[in-house]
């Protein structure tokens, strides 16, 4: 008889997915909502020992299962959910998984500079991803914020807002109009038109309505926290091209932070600095950095000689925010306590050498052990239709001899070896995928991935006013998922969305997306070894819906995905100068197991 024991372990690639909606109604089509059904509790058979038969999660997160054959184990209540193997609180069960998906959340506007830009609406997206109502609580500074006027819906593919009360129901979304300088006090500078400024939308009264603080300094974050796991990504300033500045970044919770990190920049200095924001969960949290650059020191935050580790001490709630001109890209962060890093720019142009309009840059990053060895790069729909559009990947290494190899061939000014904390970038075709691995995954990397200015490309051609810069985590591949639920700005006029999907025991996985009604077709072959495909879905092009699937029509809106296989999927939207792009959601999964070594 075989034994079980109870892992999260799927093969090669573990597949994680916590209390996810996949039997709810809700979709951003324009046919009637369909039904979003589950899949049979298939899985991704797990290579154990003989005798052994190890539990695992079924794919729709309400049973426990036999990996060797699938058989049901238990059976979740209605109100727990299968997490780490075993039924339990959907919180619970979500912290288990550690994905994106969480019930407990710090973040703040990108703040980086004040003296140039003026502060603009910040909204989040949320997404229930479990079967029960979500409520919502939000924080600023241990006090609870009236949210009656800042929850709103939409329809697909349309930007109306329509006012939301009471909890979000399982499957839907909302988005949340988190803060606004006070429109009735004066600006700072009398060139309010000229400096990105853009209010909430008419009748929204967001949580809190105040100037907030900037530049380098210690400073107040906010907390979000929820009954059941959500999806949670923010974008700032709210409002498409009218933005012009925007970013967007997916959030990651509290579980699945971490106490190795590494700074990563949103680009080098050109317009105004790069940034990085450091936050703390828990009171006495001590940040020691080694600074590969000297830290310009502020009010509150005391200055670091290059290579000579500094200490900050934060509490929960906390977040140390730098900003200057020498890039801190590669600094190793110790803490004494979990701990998360953004990076970000005050405003970039990417490439350097472009000086139209600039954007500020803002992505949460994840742990050092969550870094990967292996990640497949590829981009959003060209803007005018060339596939050979130039993009930028940047990549920051945490060992030193990190060896890079590239599938199907080394791309022109590509690292071929990095050393610890090196960073490089290197530029590619949108269309023209790349698969980038390094030798074994104690020597991870981290890799973003940029949309150019629309006044002058990696090519110096004008695009004409479509996009600005923006950047995104690329997705290790060893963080895919096997299920999405996100949402897309309605008020950008194009958005893309790109779907890489792994090879499972030999062979690629169906996907479905929920807008289409079907599995999706026309994945193209990455690389020479076959291990990844990709396709993109429209689900806005120039101001008109999306891409059509029969008599069904993708729109901006509420997306979901799922597949019996690995994936991940990236949403990137444009529009007059402005752009974002964050990814549906990931796996946060240790896949190093030595650490740095420590700061001494």
């Amino acid at each position: 008889m075989m034994s079980f024991k109870r892992s999260r372990v799927i093969g090669a690639v573990s597949v994680a997915v916590v209390g996810v909606a996949l039997s709810l109604l809700g979709s951003a089509c324009k046919s009637d909502r369909a039904v979003f059904s589950a899949p049979e509790e298939t899985f991704i058979a797990a290579e154990v020992d003989a005798g052994e038969c190890a539990a695992q999660c079924s794919l729709d997160g309400r049973s426990v299962i036999r990996s060797c054959d699938g058989e049901v184990i238990e059976t979740c209540a209605a109100h727990l959910a299968c997490g780490g193997g075993a039924c339990q609180a959907p919180c619970a069960a979500a912290a288990a998984d550690r994905s994106s998906n969480g019930c407990e959340f710090f973040f703040q506007i990108p703040r980086y500079d004040p003296a140039k830009f003026d502060q603009s609406c910040a909204a989040t997206f949320v997404v229930n991803t479990s079967l029960e109502p979500v409520e919502i609580a939000l924080a600023y500074e241990g006090r609870k914020l009236d949210l009656s006027g800042a929850l709103f819906r939409t329809n697909p593919g349309d930007a109306t807002l329509i006012p939301h009360t009471g909890p979000i129901a399982p499957g839907e979304s909302a988005i949340l109009f988190l803060s606004d300088r006070d429109p009735e006090v004066a600006p700072p500078s009398p060139y309010d038109l000229y400096r990105g400024r853009i209010a909430c939308p008419s009748g929204v009264v967001p949580a809190l309505v105040g100037e907030l603080p900037g530049g380098t300094r210690i400073a107040s974050a906010m907390h979000l926290t929820t009954n059941v796991p959500v999806g949670l990504s923010m974008i700032y300033p709210f409002g498409g091209a009218r933005s012009f500045l925007p970013s967007a970044t997916l959030l990651l919770p509290v579980a699945t932070w971490a106490k190795q990190n590494m700074i990563i920049n949103g680009w080098e200095a050109n317009a105004t600095g790069p940034a990085s924001q450091i936050y703390a969960s828990e009171d006495d949290t001590e940040i020691t950095i080694l600074p590969k650059v000297d830290i310009q020191g502020s009010i509150g935050v005391k200055a670091a000689r290059k290579n000579m580790p500094v200490t900050y001490r934060l509490d929960r709630g906390q977040l140390l925010q730098l900003v200057q001109r020498e890039e801190l890209s590669g600094s190793i962060v110790e803490s004494t306590k979990p701990i998360t890093t953004f990076g970000g720019h005050g405003c970039a142009f990417v490439p350097s050498s472009d000086l139209g309009p600039c954007d500020t840059l803002h992505q949460q990053i994840p742990s050092f052990d969550q870094w990967g060895s292996e990640y497949v790069g590829v981009g959003y729909r060209p803007r005018f239709g060339n596939e050979h559009e130039p993009m930028a990947y940047r990549i920051v290494a945490a060992r030193d001899g990190t060896q890079l190899d590239y599938d199907p061939e080394i791309p022109p000014g590509a690292p071929t070896t990095l050393s610890r904390g090196e960073v490089a970038h290197f530029v590619r075709g949108t269309g023209d995928p790349i698969v980038i691995r390094t030798q074994d995954a104690e020597h991870p990397i981290y890799v973003g991935a940029y949309m150019s200015s629309c006044t002058e490309g990696f090519n110096k051609v004008s695009f004409e006013g479509a996009g600005d810069p923006e950047f995104v985590n690329v997705i290790p591949s060893g963080q895919y998922l096997n299920s999405y639920s996100f949402y897309s700005d309605p008020t950008y006029k194009d958005s893309s969305l790109v779907i890489v999907r792994a090879k499972t025991r030999g062979e690629f996985k169906d996907v479905w997306l929920e807008c289409a009604g079907q599995n999706l077709t026309d994945f193209r072959p990455i690389g020479t070894r076959g291990e990844y495909e990709f396709t993109r879905v429209d689900l806005a092009k120039s101001g008109q819906a999306g891409q059509k699937f029969g008599d069904r029509v993708c729109r901006n809106g509420l997306q979901r995905l799922k597949s019996d296989g690995p994936f991940t999927a990236t949403v990137w939207g444009w529009d007059y100068a402005a752009s974002y792009a964050y990814p549906g959601g990931m796996a946060l999964r240790k896949l190093v197991n030595t650490p740095l070594d420590p700061i001494r």
